[in-house]
């Protein structure tokens, strides 16, 4: 009787404590399911079987559906890197220099990578434009050669070299999600346009030509530079790349950047100048330079090499 009493007692206090809790959603498990399915043998049929077996149905020919279909996850992501890294060809150069229309990779000494374009990381701008990485990824595919594009026929250059300080683009041909012909592009950076991790200024690639996708190939030695201006770029030698409308030079640091082809190293435009004493204004006193010359030195994110298939690409 005293057992019964206090199962009672305890009945009345879960009744009365249960009206203060919340209203719970429906359960989606059955009553006999939550509390005697693992005591069934695992053939005998509880609960909401018919349901069940209905949803499995279901998940599968949905699974076939998108094998066939190719909306897999990883079927979409083979196909994507597919696309991406299908081999191309580089050209070559019979006099060591660098011609315009000459399809080349561009190798950055800090992060040892290769500029690449990624088709799937997708930046808004006035036009379409795609993010540029330095990819450890040597061998040349679609997504890493360039080409080499003159911008103004009247430039006062007569022939088709590259020379320092000389205007052109680098071109990216289409391939996989990029329809037309892209353009490196960078420009000044504001609230929605800088560079992912490092904030500096982001660089593209563009799919219009203008006055931002300009660029000049600059001698590496500043204390040179002067002296040097005019003369034939040749393949494969250490240099600097300038953007002409912001002034700021094209860098890669070994800062990660996670993407579809693995980790990659970020590219913006930044001078990273030495911060050692050029001792400027002595050389200007005694008359041995002027303000025009670039004293301080480069670091190694702004030192790039232009690969050809004569220069160990």
């Amino acid at each position: 009787l005293k057992s019964w009493q206090v199962q009672l007692q305890s009945t009345t206090f879960v009744e009365v404590s249960c009206k203060h809790l919340p209203q719970l959603k429906a359960m989606q498990f059955t009553p006999q399911q939550l509390t005697g399915g693992p005591k069934f043998h695992h053939k005998t049929r509880i609960g909401n079987w018919s349901e069940d077996l209905e949803l499995e149905e279901i998940k599968l020919k949905d699974y076939l559906k998108k094998k066939e279909t190719g909306n897999l996850m990883v079927t979409a992501k083979q196909q994507q890197l597919e696309s991406s890294l299908q081999p191309d060809e580089i050209s070559s150069s019979t006099d060591g220099l660098l011609h315009f229309g000459m399809r080349i990779m561009m190798v950055n000494h800090q992060s040892k990578g290769v500029l690449s374009a990624n088709p799937f990381d997708v930046v808004q701008k006035t036009s379409d434009a795609y993010m540029l990485t330095t990819s450890p990824v040597g061998s040349p595919c679609v997504r890493n050669v360039f080409s080499l594009v003159r911008a103004d026929e009247n430039d006062g250059f007569e022939d088709d070299v590259l020379h320092y300080g000389q205007n052109f683009r680098v071109e990216l041909s289409p391939f996989s999600k990029i329809g037309t012909p892209s353009y490196m592009h960078s420009e000044l950076v504001t609230g929605l346009a800088a560079a992912k991790f490092s904030r500096h200024q982001e660089v593209t690639a563009l799919t219009a030509a203008n006055g931002e996708t300009l660029w000049q190939v600059l001698y590496p030695d500043s204390s040179q530079r002067f002296e040097m201006d005019g003369e034939p770029v040749p393949a494969g030698s250490p240099l600097v790349v300038r953007h002409v409308q912001t002034g700021s030079f094209l860098a890669s640091d070994e800062i990660p950047y996670h993407n579809l082809f693995g980790v990659e190293f970020e590219v913006h435009c930044f001078h990273y100048y030495s911060l050692g004493k050029s001792q400027n204004l002595t050389g200007e006193k005694k008359g041995e330079i002027t303000g025009d010359y670039a004293l301080r030195k480069h670091g190694l994110p702004n030192i790039w090499s232009v690969l050809t298939a004569d220069t160990g690409a």
